[in-house]
């Protein structure tokens, strides 16, 4: 249950973070480029979590590092490096202009929206069941 629900938070979350920074530049065409960007971001989480996250899950669990705070920073590390390689090999549809103003807010979003998925994946996976 912890995937899902870690795709689900960082794909609405991006939605939700890219209807706002392009109100400014795009306005009523916000709504179409946060669904596309829903669209989008659903399978980008799910291949980060799985090809990213798993095996940094793991090395976390078998050093008993189970914290929230240690997801959250995994996340946003991971977050960061993904964002950081999207953004210099497809930089150009970012560029300033386009759909948001600046590259680096998009980035700093993403960074944020990974560690709070990375914080929310550890904490559900590690809750206590009664």
């Amino acid at each position: 249950m912890a995937l899902p629900l870690g795709v689900g938070t960082g794909a609405l979350l991006t939605a939700t973070m890219i209807f706002v920074m392009s109100l400014p530049t795009s306005g009523s065409l916000s709504v179409f480029a946060a669904v596309i960007a829903l669209a989008v971001s659903i399978p980008a989480w799910l291949l980060g979590l799985c090809l990213l996250g798993g095996p940094a899950w793991w090395w976390l669990h078998r050093r008993d590092v189970r914290s929230p705070g240690a997801g959250a920073a995994v996340g946003a590390v991971l977050t960061g490096l993904s964002a950081a390689t999207m953004l210099l090999t497809c930089g150009q549809p970012f560029r300033p202009g386009g759909v948001v103003d600046s590259p680096w807010s998009l980035f700093v979003g993403l960074v944020a929206i990974g560690a709070v998925v990375g914080l929310q994946t550890v904490a559900f996976a590690y809750r206590v069941r009664t």
